[in-house]
């Protein structure tokens, strides 16, 4: 369920972005490496009358000015998510781009620069989404009566519910794709996948602790991305189409996983014979 966006910022309250963005374009006063070890290791031994020529008590006061009207860290990840959800709403018409995140922080009643708390622009928008989805999934995964269903409906009921939150942005998702393809985003996109399909196999009660563990993370891997990838060109309504796809798609697998099954049990028994 998405979640409801705030109203914009009362006329002559400060908003906690400008504090956010004002620390992270500006500098923060820089020490010596001798003015700092005195510092933290004077605190409460010298008076500060002390004339110890070693600390600077001027910077402690300095310290004390600079940090006044800064965001608390949790005012600043309650402004991130407000934001992205925010800009979510932007999505299907413009994209994962910086304009949807400057979009949703004007909704906020921020100024558009806010958008510099995704200094990775469409690619930190498309990863927060990711993660959030995968948290909704397994939130809607353990409220089902689970140890009456076969492991197979269990996957496959976790597989449908994550594409069907991608649904909302389908006609955009081509370019979330293509933006986590770079080179310099596959790490970020693999980590995410992998997080995706362990869940989906922990959720389905799968606790192996040995070679199988990797191959059905791979196989299941596989089957997600080819049905996402289906989706993004599917104009069934509800999906059927690819929801049927996944489910050849999971008879391919359960016959490959058999046979993964027996290669890894010779390979454990070779193992264990040498």
């Amino acid at each position: 369920m998405a979640r409801q966006i705030p109203k914009a910022t009362p006329a002559g309250v400060r908003a906690p972005s400008v504090a956010t963005v004002t620390r992270q374009c500006c500098s923060n006063y820089s020490r010596s490496p001798r003015r700092v070890r005195a510092h933290s290791t004077a605190a409460g031994k010298y008076p500060p009358n002390s004339s110890d020529p070693s600390i600077d008590y001027d910077v402690r006061l300095r310290e004390d000015e600079s940090t006044k009207g800064r965001a608390a860290p949790e005012e600043e990840h309650d402004t991130r998510t407000r934001l992205a959800e925010a800009a979510l709403l932007h999505v299907p018409t413009k994209g994962w781009t910086v304009q949807a995140l400057g979009a949703g922080a004007m909704d906020l009643g921020y100024p558009s620069v806010l958008h510099g708390l995704f200094p990775n622009g469409g690619r930190d928008l498309i990863a927060y989404f990711m993660e959030k989805s995968r948290r909704e999934m397994r939130v809607e995964m353990e409220k089902l009566d689970l140890e009456s269903m076969r492991i197979t409906a269990k996957i496959r009921k976790a597989v449908e519910l994550r594409l069907k939150l991608t649904a909302p942005y389908i006609n955009k998702w081509p370019e979330a794709l293509a933006i986590m393809a770079q080179p310099q985003n596959v790490p970020t996109s693999l980590q995410h996948l992998g997080e995706l399909v362990d869940d989906m196999w922990f959720l389905a009660g799968d606790r192996s602790s040995d070679l199988n563990w990797y191959s059905k993370r791979t196989l299941l891997a596989g089957v997600y991305t080819s049905t996402e990838l289906y989706m993004t060109q599917d104009r069934s309504p509800d999906f059927v189409e690819t929801f049927k796809f996944l489910d050849r798609r999971l008879q391919d697998v359960g016959v490959i996983g058999k046979t993964t099954a027996q290669v890894t049990s010779f390979m454990q028994f070779g193992l264990r014979s040498a």
